[in-house]
């Protein structure tokens, strides 16, 4: 359960809507702390390390990370201007449909190693220190260039994620690509309509297999059944709505796709050990 001790609170300078640094907050550095905010880091020196939700990252020179609110982390044996930092409210992004469709999807990434032969993960992170060179400049308008930067920077990232979940599985040489291609594909159409009223029957149906040998390599390749990955996902969606304290939790529900409050409430107490009302006030208490 996630605790107010490791709360930490953020300050955005002079109202604007991000924060933008090379210095790590002291206090956390070697604590594990969550705050409701969304945080870039990219690593400007080796050897820096990145705790995530009690996974130990060990990061390289322009390896990226991003935390996701709620996130318990740390950031450990860190030098002077060891990251470029970037900070900025959930909101921003969820604004935009197809981000806040698949955001249950971004919140499984929380760490790229930087690839110099790849063009997509170079591009990301030129994308991060130009927004910090404009962060400090005096250009016009320059929080809607560092919002646009912003956006085409997570539009990549999405494409990444997208990328990353179909070749997932297909690195193991012992997986017959066939089989690990069609679960990757229904892993995505899942996430991407979770708050439908989706069916095994439907799943089956959309990859073109009995739901006999879905249910059977779904359970071989994801170690979960149909209904509790489903149920997972919507979860993941119900958190974010949830951080918006004038949304009704009945109304979050449905709109999670869940067909009543007291199934919502079952699911997402076993899944995270706290009522949605209480990771309601956890996450929003003190947070602006």
């Amino acid at each position: 359960m996630l605790m107010n001790n490791y709360f930490e609170r953020l300050n955005f300078d002079s109202g604007k809507k991000f924060n933008v640094s090379k210095k790590i907050d002291m206090n956390f550095s070697h604590t594990m702390h969550w705050h409701p905010f969304i945080e870039i880091l990219v690593s400007l020196y080796d050897n820096n390390e990145v705790t995530i939700n009690f996974t130990k990252h060990v990061l390289k020179t322009n390896d990226l990370v991003i935390i996701y609110p709620g996130d318990l982390h740390s950031i450990n044996h860190i030098a002077e201007n060891a990251f470029i930092l970037v900070q900025f409210p959930l909101d921003l992004l969820m604004i935009m449909s197809e981000i806040s469709a698949n955001f249950s999807m971004f919140s499984q990434y929380h760490y790229i190693k930087y690839d110099p032969s790849n063009i997509d993960a170079d591009r990301m992170i030129f994308l991060i220190k130009e927004l910090a060179e404009l962060y400090y400049s005096d250009t016009p308008f320059n929080e809607v260039r560092i919002y646009s930067l912003l956006l085409e920077f997570f539009a990549m990232l999405g494409e990444y994620c997208v990328n990353t979940k179909k070749e997932e599985f297909s690195d193991d040489p012992n997986t017959e690509y066939k089989s690990t291609k069609l679960i990757t594909e229904a892993c995505l159409y899942m996430s991407q309509n979770c708050t439908n009223p989706l069916t095994l029957d439907d799943i089956s149906h959309h990859i073109g297999v009995s739901k006999s040998y879905f249910s059977y390599l779904f359970k071989k390749y994801t170690n979960m059944t149909f209904i509790e990955f489903l149920t997972t996902e919507r979860i993941k969606r119900s958190e974010f709505l949830l951080l918006d304290p004038k949304a009704q939790i009945i109304d979050i529900a449905f709109d999670s796709g869940f067909l009543s409050i007291s199934s919502f409430n079952r699911a997402f107490k076993k899944i995270k050990g706290i009522s949605p009302s209480e990771f309601r006030k956890t996450m929003t208490k003190n947070a602006f």
